[in-house]
């Protein structure tokens, strides 16, 4: 009886010569937020702290989806309900995430955070062109199921 064996292809990322930093490169690690049951992925690198159970001072005279200020530190930051700039209603009793916007820091209110997540460059889909919600760039479906809209916070700051 002949021995035979069988060509099997490697097919990991290391076999194909590609590194962790090349897959590192190749994809945005996100940090999700739950606001009215959808998901929005917030790029990880800009979300300083999460924050619950934090005092918001409402403030007069400001845009209706600004919830009011929080005082983190010393440092006075805007609390934008992110159900409001989406034209929902709003929730009591939510998770503020701290995110850099540039040289700014702005709170952003969510009902939950749920975990953090490598999204890949290339399964990212730019928004339908009808789309009315500028402050969203994109978005994806997670391999557990599901989508991910990605937030685009200089928008959601600016725009």
């Amino acid at each position: 009886m002949s021995e035979h064996t069988e060509n099997n292809m490697d097919l990991t990322p290391a076999a194909a010569g590609v590194t962790d930093e090349d897959l590192e490169s190749q994809s945005t690690r996100y940090m999700i937020g739950i606001s009215d049951g959808l998901r929005y992925g917030i790029d990880a690198e800009k979300v300083e702290t999460i924050l619950t159970d934090h005092t918001i001072t409402h403030m007069p005279c400001v845009p209706e989806y600004v919830r009011g200020i929080v005082n983190l530190r010393g440092q006075i930051l805007p609390v934008i309900d992110l159900r409001l700039r989406l034209g929902k209603p709003p929730k009591d009793g939510c998770i503020i995430m701290v995110v850099n916007v540039g040289s700014e820091s702005v709170s952003i209110l969510v009902d939950s955070v749920e975990k953090m997540v490598a999204v890949p460059h290339s399964i990212i889909l730019p928004m339908p062109t009808q789309n009315h919600q500028k402050i969203i760039s994109g978005m994806c479906s997670l391999p557990e199921g599901g989508t991910l809209l990605i937030l685009d916070c200089e928008l959601l700051l600016h725009g």
